[in-house]
């Protein structure tokens, strides 16, 4: 498991169902594909992503991937 946590403003419960999806931004600069480059890679490895956010009390991001064997290789 791969944990990420940030004391930032948190995620409204309105929009937590998009987050992953490509070119969703709530950033007027942002570009919106970091999560979702990150949630495909993820999957790409037979792996899945979970979370949690209080607004303002932060959000923490938990990656969980295979071990071992289970690992599939991938092509970039």
């Amino acid at each position: 498991v791969i944990s990420v946590r940030d004391s930032g403003k948190g995620i409204p419960d309105e929009i937590k169902h998009r987050i992953f999806e490509p070119y969703f931004t709530t950033k007027r600069y942002g570009s919106g594909l970091g999560l979702s480059i990150v949630y495909k890679i993820v999957k790409d490895y037979n792996g899945f992503i979970e979370f949690d956010s209080k607004e303002g009390e932060g959000t923490e991001f938990r990656v969980y991937l295979p071990v071992g064997d289970r690992l599939k290789k991938l092509t970039v």
